[in-house]
């Protein structure tokens, strides 16, 4: 069965000499790995390595077969859908990606039925990155964010109290937990929540207050995701934030 779909590019691993394989988050299937036999090395053909960078938004047409045992699939057309021309060029927001690509990567991690909103979710947010005044606070507020699609969004009940429990996901009047934030940090924290992205540049929060704050994240993000592990590009971040 042919299938068209638009679809988002978490990342690619090299795969031989000349053949990459993408992992792609598609609007209609969902997440799916596609091997591309020789494109490090074809100068020929319409489907070009530029459409696999990080978070590319593409357009593909791939054959889904019942009995594919490998997991990987083939991409008979493929064509940008939407062109990001601002992202690959601007250092932050190319490093912002980078970023996002990982903790995607980390995050969708098994083949499974399409999920709308969260693929809108990615796209809606890429596209804002692109055309938006950039801030620093983009990538904290994509993980708070995508943590609602993933079902441990905070309860924000509570929100009027001092610390938040990372294992709970909940506000409380009392520190009772080693996993427990409070102080300017929790602060620093509810601004974030309570705050649009069209909004983030209203704010101020520190670098080293979103160096903290980072690391939360990623603390929470661990805390309620089984192997989402350590973040690599994480100090890439840093040194261009800094």
């Amino acid at each position: 069965m042919l299938v068209e779909t638009n679809a988002i590019v978490l990342s690619t691993l090299k795969y031989g000499d000349s053949s990459l394989i993408a992992r792609c988050y598609c609007k209609e299937l969902g997440l799916k790995s596609f091997l591309l036999k020789g494109i490090l090395s074809s100068k020929k053909g319409n489907i070009k390595k530029s459409f696999f960078q990080p978070m590319s938004i593409i357009q593909l047409i791939t054959q889904i077969k019942n009995d594919n045992r490998i997991g990987l699939y083939y991409i008979k057309e493929a064509r940008i859908h939407y062109p990001l021309i601002e992202i690959p060029s601007d250092i932050k927001k190319n490093a912002v990606v980078l970023f996002i690509s990982e903790v995607l990567t980390k995050t969708i991690t098994e083949d499974g039925a399409p999920n709308l909103p969260l693929y809108h979710f990615i796209e809606k947010n890429v596209i804002y990155l692109e055309e938006k005044v950039f801030s620093p606070l983009f990538h904290l507020k994509f993980m708070i964010e995508l943590s609602q699609n993933l079902g441990f969004y905070p309860n924000q009940t509570s929100i009027e109290e001092p610390f938040f429990d990372l294992e709970s996901g909940c506000f409380s009047g009392f520190s009772s937990s080693k996993y427990q934030i409070g102080g300017d940090l929790a602060l620093a924290f509810k601004k974030l929540l309570n705050t649009r992205f069209e909004l983030l540049n209203e704010i101020r929060i520190s670098n080293p207050l979103r160096i903290e704050l980072l690391n939360v994240l990623i603390d929470y993000f661990n805390l309620h995701l089984q192997g989402f592990g350590k973040i690599k590009s994480v100090d890439i971040l840093h040194e261009i934030f800094r």
